[in-house]
């Protein structure tokens, strides 16, 4: 399944654009189900800019670098499995470039300043 979404992530989409795609696939015949996790709401105008496969023995599927609309910050969102569910979750600290949200052990304060 992880081969099916992927082919649904695109650079520079929303994540809300991310998330009608992601609806649109189905998981054996069923329509896959996407929950989104309330702290990631307000965040679902930025972009995607990157991604990396999630961790082996996690349940994240991926995570995900997003670029702030306003500009200057990207925050890492991930897309994790869960039981009959994904879901689309979002650490709404800002990193200070594109690439550190997809360093899961990068905290942003340490980050590097463009």
């Amino acid at each position: 399944m992880s081969k099916t979404i992927e082919g649904a992530l695109r650079q520079g989409i929303t994540f809300d654009e991310l998330l009608a795609a992601l609806g649109g696939l189905s998981d054996g015949g069923k329509k896959l189900q996407v929950q989104v996790q309330a702290r990631c709401v307000p965040y679902l105008r930025h972009k995607v800019v990157g991604w990396v496969d999630g961790p082996p023995t996690s349940s994240v599927v991926f995570v995900l670098s997003g670029a702030d609309p306003k500009g200057g910050a990207w925050r890492r969102f991930t897309l994790s499995r869960s039981e009959g569910a994904y879901e689309l979750a979002c650490f709404p600290t800002a990193f200070h470039n594109e690439k550190d949200p997809l360093s899961p052990g990068i905290p942003p304060s340490s980050s590097r300043h463009q």
